[in-house]
Parts: structure tokens; C-alpha cells; sequence
């Protein structure tokens, strides 16, 4: 009989996490007898479970709304005098409310739900920030049941309150992105660490593209349009210029980034892109441009390579770790004439060196951030622990 993880977390139905647990899902399900619990509402149309054949799954609101007819009615209740102001969302959404709130104790079904799931497994694995819901409780639990406990760090991780150092040393192995990160928590708090990367999602489309480069070039970001990406100061950047730039993304700086390229006819938004165009995406730019002021990835510099793309980065998250031994092109966005400074090293590059160059970003790719690499990497970590 195959043995039990739970993977368990704030699981949505598109975002940096949600990546995650299906990266971690593949890699195990075939394995493993393996369920994904979110804490947060979820459907089945979450990108947690895109290609999943054997992984079962469960929300915890949902489970409340099945288990519970006072509810169940609160929940109706409370989805009318909203009128649909979540969008287009399952009942089970509105099981937080004023209503239930005051009537029970929300916190303690949802705790016990949890912890039922905890009792029927022989190890978990937690993709959460440190400040994440029931993280402290998961952990204490695991740890008295004696049960693997694998904390999935998932963003950047910043100063970590003293009060969370007792349960923070009962997690079994913490995962990082990069050692970067991994720094970031251990300069606090020296615990038990191993570096996984992520893979790219559409990695097949990716690796599929040519890597043949030829003047001129094409720029691109490709990212969520907010502060900490840095994407207004490259847009102002790049809309004084007449090379062209495609960007793609959603969210709150959308109006700021319309208004600075309006009229700029080199500077082209193409709005959210499905994950199925990611790869369209990419075959119309040569070289990706990564802003960030913080990261813990991103996932982008991943697909970039993938796709054997030149990358112009700020040195931040993993970055500096995944284009280790390569020729980078690094610049500052609180220095943005620095962009201007690594434009003019590719532009005297001939086309055959940024064709090499592209060509051994893919290479690294391939060898080490693959799916079947990364997919190696969980597999060798939870064999330590479920021999």
C-alpha cells in the first residue's frame, strides 16, 4: 500500500502557489497516495491540478459547507446579500461571514477538519509563507505525531518574529527556492534546509522554440503589473525608445503602465495571458527583461530559459544562482540608465554570441530546473523520510 502525504496549504486556483503544489503533485502522485487540502476556497479548475491523474483534493470551506446545514444556510444567506460581489464564485466562498462568524467558531471546525487529514497521513508537505493560517498548529501536530513535516517556503521571506522561533525548529526540512532565500531565514535562525527550484509550466511549448538570434530585438516583460516588479520604471524606459516592447500581465499599476505607453507605437500590452499562451508570448521577444526590486523566483526567469531567451535581470531571488557560470546582463531599477548600459553590451554582441548564449541558458534549463530534474529533487527528498 502506497504511503500517505498531504499537501496542505492556502491553495488557489492560479498563482505562484499554486505552481508549486502541482509541480509537487506530479513529482509524487505516481509514488505516493497523495491528497492537496487547501485552507482557502478552491475549485476544480485550480492550476494546482492541471495533468493530475492520481491526486485526489478538498478545500476546507467546502467541507465545512458539506458537514454543516446551519452553514450551509448562512452561506446562501450571505451569497444573496452580496449579489455576487466575489464574481462568479461557488457557495462554499461565502462560508466567512458576518453571520457564522458570531454563531460558531469558524477557526476550530476548520482546525479539525485539518488536523482529521493530518491523522491519515505519513507525511506533509506545506507551501506557505511563514505568517501563513494554522502553520504554527500543522507544525506542533506533526511534530507530537511524529509525522515529516516539509515546509515549502513561497515568496521572499523577511524578518521572522522570535515568538514563531519554537515551532519553526519542529519543522522536519525547509525547501527554498534559493540559497538567496534560504539566507534570508537561516541568518536568523539556523534550521535544516535543502534548495528546489521551480520548472517552467508550459515546458514543452518552451523547449520547442527556436534560439536563433538576429538584430533587431525584440524586449519583453511578462509579470504582474505592481510595485514591487518594477515594471513602470522599465516602461518609461523602454516607451523613450524605439525597441520594441511587449509586455503582458495584470494588476494594480495596469492603469499607470496604459498611461505611459499610450501613443508609444513600439510599446505593446497584450493584457493577462492564459496559460496557454505563454508560449506565443515568448516567440515574439528575444530577450526578457526581469525588473524586480524583490523576488523569490520569479518563475518567468525559468520559462525564459526554457524558451532560450536572453535575460536582462536585476540580481534578485534565485536569479543570480540560475544564470551562475553564464554570461549575465545585470542591471539596477533604482538606476534605470543602467538598462541603457547592458543594451548597448547586447547590441555589440554578434548574433552568433547571443544565439550561444540563449543556447546555454537552455542548456542549464534542461539539466537543472527541467520538470524531470526538479521532479527528481522532491522525490530524493521525501525518500529520506518515507523510505
Amino acid at each position: 500500500m502506497k504511503k500517505k502525504i498531504l499537501i496542505v496549504g492556502p491553495i488557489g486556483d492560479f498563482g505562484g502557489r499554486d505552481v508549486e503544489v502541482n509541480i509537487i503533485a506530479r513529482a509524487l502522485e505516481t509514488a505516493y497516495d497523495t491528497t492537496i487540502l487547501s485552507t482557502i476556497p478552491m475549485t476544480a479548475a485550480s492550476f494546482s491540478l492541471q495533468e493530475l491523474t492520481n491526486t485526489k483534493w478538498k478545500s476546507v470551506p467546502e467541507s465545512l459547507f458539506k458537514n454543516n446545514r446551519l452553514i450551509r444556510f448562512l452561506s446562501r444567506i450571505s451569497k444573496k446579500r452580496n449579489k455576487g460581489n466575489k464574481g462568479n464564485k461557488e457557495v462554499y466562498d461565502y462560508v466567512s461571514n458576518s453571520l457564522s462568524k458570531k454563531l460558531m467558531n469558524l477557526d476550530a471546525l476548520s482546525w479539525e477538519i485539518i488536523r482529521n487529514e493530518l491523522a491519515q497521513t505519513h507525511l506533509v508537505v506545506l507551501p506557505v509563507q511563514l505568517t501563513t493560517k494554522f502553520l504554527p498548529e500543522i507544525v506542533n501536530y506533526c511534530h507530537e505525531a511524529k509525522i515529516p513535516c516539509l515546509l515549502r517556503t513561497t515568496g521572499t521571506i523577511r524578518e521572522v518574529s522570535s515568538k514563531d522561533f519554537d515551532f519553526l525548529k519542529k519543522v522536519t526540512l525547509f525547501l527554498h527556492h534559493s540559497e538567496a532565500n534560504a539566507a534570508n531565514l537561516n541568518r536568523q535562525l539556523a534550521l535544516p534546509y535543502t534548495i528546489i527550484d521551480q520548472c517552467a509550466l508550459t515546458e514543452t511549448g518552451l523547449l520547442a522554440l527556436d534560439t536563433v538570434k538576429k538584430k533587431p530585438l525584440r524586449f519583453g516583460y511578462l509579470g504582474r503589473l505592481s510595485e514591487e516588479k518594477g515594471i513602470l520604471p522599465v516602461a518609461r524606459f523602454f516607451a523613450q525608445t524605439e525597441y520594441p516592447f511587449f509586455m503582458a500581465g495584470d494588476g494594480s499599476q495596469k492603469e499607470a503602465l496604459l498611461q505611459i505607453i499610450k501613443n508609444k507605437t513600439n510599446c505593446i500590452y497584450a493584457g493577462l495571458l492564459s496559460n496557454a499562451a505563454i508560449t506565443d508570448f515568448f516567440r515574439q521577444i528575444d530577450v526578457l527583461v526581469i525588473p524586480s526590486f524583490e523576488e523569490s523566483g520569479p518563475l518567468v526567469g525559468l520559462e525564459a530559459m526554457a524558451a532560450g531567451k536572453i535575460i536582462i535581470s536585476t540580481k534578485v531571488g534565485a536569479m543570480p544562482e540560475r544564470l551562475e557560470g553564464i554570461k549575465s546582463f545585470w542591471f539596477e531599477i533604482e538606476n534605470v540608465s543602467s538598462l541603457q548600459t547592458v543594451l548597448a553590451e547586447i547590441e555589440n554582441s554578434t548574433d552568433s554570441e547571443l544565439s550561444n548564449y540563449a543556447e546555454e541558458v537552455r542548456k542549464k534549463y534542461i539539466e537543472k530546473y527541467s520538470f524531470d530534474a526538479v521532479a527528481l529533487q522532491y522525490k530524493e527528498t521525501v525518500q529520506q523520510f518515507l523510505p
